[in-house]
This record gives C-alpha cells, structure tokens and sequence, in this order.
C-alpha cells in the first residue's frame, strides 16, 4: 500500500465508530470538509455525498451505483488522471 494511504490521517482516525466517517459523531469534520472541497473542485465529485449515499442506502448499493458511474467499455474511469484503465 502506498506509504500516502498508509498515512493518511482519515483512514487512521481514532474518533470514528465504524467503517466509515459518516458513524462518527463529529462528522463531517474539519478534515472531510476540506478534503469534500478539494474533491468537488477539482474533480467534480463529493465524499460527504458518497457518505450519505452509504448512510442512507448501504455500501453494497453505492458500490453498484458506482460501478455504473464509472466502469464502461473502454474500462474503469480514474478521476484523478482522467484515464480508462482496463
């Protein structure tokens, strides 16, 4: 695992109950608005929406929604370098 990922200080947090940042009970944080703000901008997409989603829904149903948004024929879309991978 990259040692970015590896040090990331959102997936380390010791304040959430859960597996993800919408179970904790000072979410949205700080930290997520700032990373939802980078996101929005500059790639067109929103981790606090995504939260919702799996708080309302499930991550089975946001992982299928997902997949639909993202994978197509020419492969799996990467919003971070704008390429197709197959």
């Amino acid at each position: 695992m990259p040692k970015t990922r590896v040090n990331c200080k959102m997936r380390t947090c010791t304040k959430r109950k859960g597996r993800f940042c919408c179970n904790c009970p000072e979410y949205p944080c700080d930290r997520l608005r700032h990373m939802d703000k980078r996101y929005r901008t500059k790639y067109g997409m929103s981790e606090i929406e995504n939260l919702e989603f799996i708080r309302e829904y499930g991550i089975r149903k946001f992982v299928a929604s997902e997949r639909k948004r993202w994978i197509s024929e020419r492969g799996i879309f990467c919003v971070h370098d704008k390429k197709y991978y197959t």
